[in-house]
């Protein structure tokens, strides 16, 4: 994405801009780039695009989604590192619907010695998800399993969850989910 507006007018990459990040680390640095009247249609929050790019100090966007969920796991698990962090504990979204959050809140009141005050979610029972055989193997394809094994998701065979009766679609069930609870 070519930056547009207010943008044009900053020449540092050391620029302090929306969210923190520096001129370079983001497109658009300006939380509102054009006027609210630019954009025909506001949904989603057109009117103040925020993309990350890579965080090498080249100011070049991602390759794909794929490629700044590598980045982004990378970065979650660095957050062990900073100061006043104990640890990081990567949580599947697919734990916490399976299980509820009880089980986790439980976990963090007993290792901070801080009681929660709010209502742990209960168990979500979510239908099925049907995804496309194609997309299943692109995303296999691209996606960088060393970097999802450090926080516990591991490359599944897929030929075993084809069913025949909907052609084209995999479905993930529970038992087919690879908890970290390390």
């Amino acid at each position: 994405m070519d930056r547009i507006g207010l943008d044009l007018n900053i020449t540092s990459n050391t620029t302090l801009c929306q969210e923190h990040f520096r001129f370079n680390q983001i497109n658009s640095c300006v939380k509102e780039p054009l006027p609210r009247e630019a954009y025909a249609n506001n949904r989603m929050s057109r009117h103040q695009p925020i993309y990350e790019l890579k965080q090498d100090g080249s100011g070049e966007p991602f390759d794909s989604i794929i490629e700044l969920r590598a980045a982004k796991i990378v970065n979650f698990l660095e957050t062990r590192n900073y100061p006043r962090v104990a640890d990081t504990w990567p949580v599947h979204y697919e734990y916490l619907l399976a299980k509820g959050t009880k089980e986790i809140l439980d976990r963090i009141a007993k290792v901070t010695g801080v009681l929660y005050k709010c209502d742990p979610f209960p168990v979500q029972h979510r239908r099925k998800r049907k995804l496309p055989k194609l997309f299943m193997d692109y995303v296999s394809a691209h996606v960088d399993w060393p970097i999802e094994e450090l926080i516990g998701y591991h490359r599944r065979s897929v030929s075993d969850q084809f069913t025949k009766d909907t052609s084209q679609h995999f479905f993930l069930d529970k038992e087919d989910i690879t908890w970290n609870e390390s």
